[in-house]
This record gives structure tokens, sequence and C-alpha cells, in this order.
């Protein structure tokens, strides 16, 4: 009993979870905030909860604290890669690109493998200015995936900035 007794102390936060999960699945984002904050409250330092709503806050087109959560998630459990790619895709959307560069490249360190945090990583760069660092991390990209909206903004500018000929 001694032994799970800490699970038996958050059920009621674990079925928060779970409900803010299928209001997600639903689209239902208000109804699942709603959850994940009841969660939250009773167990604030959730990593899984603070993600979950990290994760709410971008489909609220909330990037602002989609930020505010997954920084709290890093915080709890900074080996841990998603609250990384989470944070950074948002500090892209409010222009933070040398914030959204750092946690792509700690999300690669973590997590190395997804050919999408070269994009990211890209895009981050060329937020920042930096073509020439932009160009590899898009270039690298491309050469793992070759269809899609990513792939085709890559390879749009590489062509523009002369790396590629038309």
């Amino acid at each position: 009993m001694d032994q799970t007794a800490r699970l038996r102390a958050m059920k009621g936060a674990i079925e928060e979870l779970q409900k803010g999960e299928e209001e997600m699945a639903a689209m239902k984002f208000g109804e699942a905030e709603a959850h994940y904050r009841s969660a939250l409250k009773q167990a604030p330092n959730d990593y899984a909860g603070l993600v979950m709503m990290a994760t709410c806050k971008i489909m609220q087109k909330a990037p602002g604290e989609c930020i505010r959560y997954s920084e709290s998630a890093k915080a709890v459990y900074p080996q841990e890669a998603q609250a990384y790619h989470l944070s950074g895709f948002s500090k892209i959307q409010t222009r933070d690109f040398a914030g959204a560069y750092q946690d792509f490249s700690t999300y690669e360190r973590i997590l190395p493998g997804n050919p999408g945090t070269s994009f990211f990583k890209g895009l981050s760069l060329e937020g920042m200015g930096k073509k020439s660092e932009a160009a590899q991390q898009y270039n690298r990209y491309l050469k793992v995936v070759k269809k899609g909206k990513y792939a085709q903004h890559a390879h749009d500018r590489l062509v523009e900035w002369g790396y590629y000929k038309r």
C-alpha cells in the first residue's frame, strides 16, 4: 500500500487528465483546458499535465501561454524532450527565434532523429537572419523529407538564396 500511496493520491488528477484528453480528441479545447486546469490544481508539478495543457494552448492559438506551461514542464523534467518541442514551436510563433533555436537544439540532443527538428532549426535561424546556417538545416531536412509544405518552404528558400537552381 505504501508503494501505491502517491499514485492513489493522484487519482483525481489522473482522471481529469483523461477527461481532458477525451475533450482534445473531440476538438473541444475549452473543455479540455478546464480539465487540465483542475488536474494541475491537484498536481501542479505533473509533467504530463503541463505538457497536455501546453498542447491545448497551442491548439487554442495561445503561444504565450503554451510557453509558460512548457517552461514549467521543462523545469519539472528537463531530460524529457516533448516540452522543448512545444516551447520551440511557440517561440517561433512569438518571434523569439533564438529561444526557439535553443529549444529545438536541446530537443534534438535529447531525442535525435526527427527530421522536422532540422526544419524548425532552419526556420529559427532564418528568423534570426542567419541564412547560411538556415540553409544547412534546410538542406539536411530535404535529404530526408521530399514533400509537404515544410519541404516546399525549405526548397523555396534554398532556391531564393541561390543554393539550389530553379
